[in-house]
């Protein structure tokens, strides 16, 4: 007893050691005193007490971060005392971080003085300690700073200064975004032919990592640049192209702006009646959003219509309306787009004295965006001159500095190993029969998992071979890049016990479009997750929802020849989450009864298995519940699936 007394408390430090040193924080998370009714309050005594464990810091800041909706007005001082606390205990990771946190909430308020100073506090730190990945968040969030204030000389300098320390550390696939927001500050600044240069490699970044919602508003900006050209059915292509990835996404936001901007698309071809319709369903949207800009552009181009239909009246309203929520939000451009329109609707009604004010609005507008703009090139020079001189001060080593971080950690990690090696000798004779029947479970999770993967490569190479056979090298080689992209993610999950429920939901995505392209798309799918899922953050078994979705393929769709349709839709509690997975096939007694008995779903067998395991683990998990939609007047399947949710 004396041995085991002495033992434990060394394990759990050494263990808590080595994961401080491979930045696997989260799974602390699980042991930290949080009363979710009371989340705020317990946070922050976690964040006043004595303790001055790094690991806990890092276990805290997590929750703070993951928690972020449910705190609300309390975030932000939560990041302050966070970042206070780092600073008393001279933990510089926490201070950088929580720093640079600081700034992204300022500027999602609105307040950009604040924003600039704590991402400035957070460069400044991060260039102190060489921190190449922390330099490429901070000099992005400064550029978006800046664009949201229209200085978008020095907007553009920092979106290249963060491109630039992905090149130096070959980590490009962080910078796609960067590109994007680097070419819709070139749009911006009328610089057509540079900003379609960012929009083509941050769509071919997204392309190759399958981020779709990058590459959609990739496609968005690229429309945007096609209608300022008067490129107009170019702009409509991208549009439609952007929302079907939108759709594929469930961003309702996205469905907003994508009718919008299709909306723009169809008044610049002069198909009117269509502009209208799609106008009027994003205005719905943004007002439900509260998109104040463009609940401001869709009343101008709603006016704009009527002035062109000769409906006078209802064209005076919208455009009235128009330039209020304009002036309300002191957007500039949109005073001068609808104060033009204004013009054209007063001078074809004959009311002169109200077509020159409004002529004169918009030229007092221009003139007030010229003497900003002038202002902000000698803002921006000032502000480069004192960023190059903290700059310079120290010179940025990344790859130097990576290499050198590594061998450290290589030599402390073999240390510790070592160590932990010589404690567990003795540690497991103690603990001997409940080690075995832990090791029995993770064995029999990892087994079931390889007979899983097999099993799954299995189909979507019958996918592929499908094609092959009819001598279509196309579709072969799209099949083949998808497969490669499918594989890629197996490989990667095979032996986790867990994964993010992003890695989860774009395997899936990927198994769909490979079974879509081989049923000549005879259906359709619709992967809704609420902008409330924080998807990254959230852990589950992977390869679960797998086996469900083939059901749906293979037997519930198998006969439909078009308008077939599947539905994920996904929702969360404190502890699960559940997934509905809904087809509108011949429903689960009609594909049993014409199901082929020699054919055993072996997905299916090692999905019940592996059930029972994280039943035992999770008492709380029910069972999946399958029906027959059959009962309630329409045809398919429903399936509701409840996962743990893991932490890390």
């Amino acid at each position: 007893m004396n041995i085991k007394n002495t033992i434990l408390p060394i394990i759990i430090f050494l263990s808590f050691f080595l994961l401080s040193l491979t930045g696997k924080t989260s799974q602390t998370e699980a042991y930290l005193p949080i009363n979710n009714s009371l989340l705020a309050d317990s946070l922050h005594n976690l964040l006043t007490g004595n303790k001055n464990d790094t690991l806990e810091f890092d276990a805290i800041y997590l929750s703070i971060i993951k928690n972020r909706r449910k705190l609300k007005q309390e975030y932000l001082p939560l990041l302050h005392i966070y970042a206070n606390k780092c600073s008393k205990h001279e933990y510089h990771k926490g201070q950088i971080i929580a720093y640079d946190r600081i700034g992204l909430q300022y500027r999602f308020n609105s307040v950009f003085d604040s924003s600039i100073y704590y991402h400035n506090l957070s460069l400044s730190m991060a260039l102190e300690k060489k921190d190449s990945t922390q330099l490429y968040y901070n000099y992005n969030n400064l550029g978006q700073v800046y664009r949201m204030q229209d200085l978008n000389v020095i907007a553009i300098r920092y979106f290249h200064k963060a491109l630039k320390i992905t090149e130096a550390t070959g980590e490009i696939k962080i910078s796609s975004f960067t590109m994007n927001s680097l070419g819709a500050t070139y749009v911006v600044q009328k610089e057509f032919d540079q900003a379609m240069l960012y929009f083509n490699k941050s769509a071919a970044i997204a392309k190759k990592i399958d981020d779709k919602r990058t590459l959609a508003y990739n496609y968005g900006s690229m429309g945007e640049v096609f209608l300022l050209k008067n490129q107009n059915d170019s702009a409509m292509h991208y549009f439609v192209a952007s929302k079907q990835l939108l759709v594929k996404l469930g961003s309702k936001r996205g469905f907003a702006v994508s009718d919008h901007l299709i909306g723009q698309a169809n008044y610049a071809l002069n198909e009117i009646e269509e502009a209208e319709k799609y106008f009027r369903k994003a205005l719905i949207m943004h007002n439900k959003n509260k998109n104040t800009r463009y609940q401001a552009l869709c009343n101008a181009y709603l006016g704009k219509i009527k002035t062109k239909i000769n409906q006078v009246d209802s064209a005076e309203y919208y455009l009235e309306k128009a330039i209020g929520i304009a002036l309300a939000i002191h957007s500039f451009e949109n005073i001068i787009l609808i104060n033009d329109a204004l013009f054209e609707l007063y001078n074809k009604t004959a009311n002169w004295q109200n077509a020159i004010n409004a002529l004169q609005q918009s030229h007092l507008y221009q003139d007030s965006i010229l003497n900003n703009k002038n202002a902000q090139q000698l803002q921006s020079l000032e502000i480069e001159y004192e960023t190059n001189k903290k700059e310079q001060q120290i010179k940025l080593l990344s790859i130097e500095n990576k290499n050198k971080n590594q061998r450290i950690k290589l030599g402390i990690g073999l240390i510790s190993i070592l160590l932990i090696s010589i404690v567990l000798g003795i540690y497991v004779q103690i603990m001997r029969k409940r080690q075995a029947s832990l090791t029995q479970d993770k064995l029999k999770q990892q087994l079931m998992l390889s007979q899983m993967n097999p099993h799954f490569i299995f189909n979507a190479l019958a996918s592929i071979q499908s094609y092959m056979y009819k001598n279509d090298a196309k579709k072969a080689a799209a099949f083949m890049g998808n497969f490669a992209s499918l594989t890629r993610s197996i490989l990667n999950n095979s032996d986790a016990e867990s994964i993010s429920l992003e890695e989860e939901v774009s395997t899936i995505q990927n198994y769909l479009e490979l079974e879509k392209m081989r049923m000549n798309s005879t259906f359709e799918y619709i992967i809704n997750i609420p902008d409330e899922i924080d998807s990254e953050f959230i852990f589950i078994p992977p390869m679960m929802l797998q086996p469900f979705v083939e059901n749906s393929i293979k037997h519930g769709l198998k006969n439909i020849d078009k308008d077939g349709i599947i539905n994920l839709d996904f929702s969360e509690t404190e502890t699960q989450i559940t997934i509905t997975i809904t087809d509108n096939g011949v429903g689960i007694n009609s594909a049993q009864e014409n199901k082929d008995t020699k054919h055993k779903s072996k997905a299916t067998g090692i999905f019940k298995q592996r059930m029972k395991i994280l039943q035992k683990k999770y008492n709380s998990i029910p069972e999946p519940i399958i029906q027959d939609l059959k009962h309630i007047g329409k045809t398919g399947t429903k399936v509701v699936v409840c996962l743990p949710i893991i932490m890390e």
